[in-house]
């Protein structure tokens, strides 16, 4: 019985950090800015439930990150739509994975 509760324990340890991916497009950028790391929301809002409705970019100091930033800052300049894939965390944090804009 041990080893059964202990295989139940896990997988619900397992399946509490668990991480969900998103894709919203067809969003125009209402905000975007960094504070600590980059951080872009969108008028139309996500699609999962992302704390304080934002979704992060990973660290700044990081190429991958700044092409991300580089990206929404010319949708943002020109009006333009943007596509955000994204995972969301257990602790309902979102970071973005991929960008895009038309």
């Amino acid at each position: 019985m041990n080893r059964y509760s202990l295989a139940i324990a896990t997988v619900l340890a397992l399946a509490s950090t668990s991480v969900l991916a998103n894709e919203d497009a067809g969003r125009t950028i209402s905000d975007l800015g960094a504070q600590g790391t980059g951080y872009v929301a969108v008028r139309e809002g996500f699609s999962a439930p992302c704390t304080f409705g934002v979704v992060y970019l990973p660290d700044l100091s990081q190429y991958n990150s700044r092409a991300m930033m580089a990206v929404l800052l010319s949708a943002q300049s020109r009006g333009a739509q943007v596509a955000i894939t994204y995972d969301q965390a257990a602790s309902g944090v979102c970071t973005a994975s991929k960008v895009s804009a038309k």
